[in-house]
């Protein structure tokens, strides 16, 4: 029988995606997380060499680590060196590793090399190499009382081919370093994106990787912007009727600056003031929301820019998953937005209907001179790797 702490329950495994899985194996649905938690289980049953029991043992690993929903990211450069060698490399500095896996392995109170693994190409060339990292850290709300321990699994993986290197980790405020007796103290206070930030730097030593981007905010931030015209672009049939209406556009620049003697330099930016204009007032009259979600697979709900030129700041948000482009607030900032071409928070609704899964959240933006994705509404591990890839092909 499949055992699983406590902490991973709560923490990682949400009652939706043990809903999907007993509507894929045709089991009955309940609301209840433990039913549901214990049919899984049932399932999987005792034969640990049974199809069944590998299924799902693999899948609670899998869910395990979607919910680790916070990540971080840096640019590298993978030597050809390590490429070669990178069995060998890993070996050599952790000689201990079990090979086990976040069920299986029995923490310490720092973090331990649980395991890794080596992917290759079609070509037989290393395309990914996986981390996974693991320990007992202290849950709880009061300083100087006693905490409980709770398993903490951080993952990092390596994208070779695309030259990023990735921590993902669960998000807690409440959770502290071990300390004798179990007593929570504020001092010893365990911040997951420092430590996943630490373990990259070791890892980078380890694979001896280089870090590419002089300023990787900026890069991360300019990266944003090209997301942010991938899913805000405007939709065809609100295109056609600003186009419709340009002969007039041109004809009301020309009267206006003819008639206060205005210098002709600056009718293109008057038009694309008045492109939005358009736009907006298109975009915002009545019901818009479906047109703003279709033939895209995200759309922005919230953004923030500055906007060195006008020394201001762009802060600008929809309510709930409601389309940012159906509100005044979008068009009130996109000409900052597009003469910084940077954003520095960027929030995306990403459109997903699977079974009792419905659409799902990330937040972008820039820590610790590293590129930061938080996921919300949970993700599943193909959701998390399309968003990887958005942004490696994006940057």
């Amino acid at each position: 029988m499949i055992k699983i702490p406590e902490c991973l329950v709560d923490d990682y495994i949400h009652a939706s995606k043990l809903k999907n899985f007993c509507f894929e194996h045709e089991m009955t649905v309940s609301d209840g997380k433990t039913d549901l938690l214990k049919k899984v289980i049932e399932y999987a049953g005792e034969d640990q060499s049974s199809d069944a029991y590998k299924e799902t043992y693999t899948w609670f690993l899998d869910t395990i680590k979607a919910g680790s929903k916070e990540l971080c990211l840096k640019k590298v450069y993978v030597p050809d060196e390590t490429l070669e060698n990178v069995e060998q490399l890993i070996s050599s500095k952790y000689k201990e590793c079990p090979f086990k896996d976040v069920l299986s392995f029995r923490n310490l109170d720092g973090f331990s090399l649980v395991n890794y693994e080596i992917k290759n190409n079609e070509q037989g060339i290393v395309s990914k190499v996986s981390f996974l990292f693991s320990r007992m850290v202290l849950e709880g709300e009061k300083e100087l009382e006693r905490g409980h321990k709770i398993i903490y699994p951080l993952y990092i993986d390596l994208y070779t081919e695309e030259g990023f290197i990735v921590a993902r980790y669960k998000p807690k405020t409440t959770i502290y370093q071990c300390s004798e007796e179990d007593i929570i103290y504020k001092e010893n206070r365990f911040k997951p994106l420092d430590e996943a930030v630490t373990l990259i730097g070791k890892v980078e030593k380890v694979l001896k990787l280089q870090d590419m981007d002089i300023n990787p905010r900026q890069k991360f931030c300019r990266m944003m912007y090209k997301l942010y015209q991938k899913y805000s672009f405007t939709p065809e049939n609100i295109q056609s009727e600003i186009d419709r209406m340009e002969s007039k556009r041109d004809n009301f620049v020309n009267e206006i600056f003819g008639e206060l003697k205005l210098k002709d330099i600056n009718k293109a930016k008057a038009k694309i003031d008045l492109n939005i204009f358009f736009e907006k007032y298109i975009s915002i009259n009545g019901d818009m929301e479906k047109v703003f979600k279709e033939d895209r697979d995200a759309y922005l709900i919230k953004i923030t820019s500055d906007d060195d030129l006008q020394m201001t700041r762009i802060d600008t948000a929809s309510i709930g998953n409601r389309p940012l482009q159906c509100s005044d607030t979008f068009f009130d900032g996109k000409k900052s937005i597009l003469n910084t071409q940077e954003c520095r928070v960027l929030h995306l609704c990403y459109n997903r209907r699977k079974g009792y899964l419905g659409p799902f959240t990330v937040q972008l933006t820039t820590k610790k001179e590293c590129g930061l994705v938080k996921m919300y509404y949970v993700p599943e591990e193909e959701d998390i790797h399309n968003v990887l890839q958005t942004i490696f092909e994006n940057y």
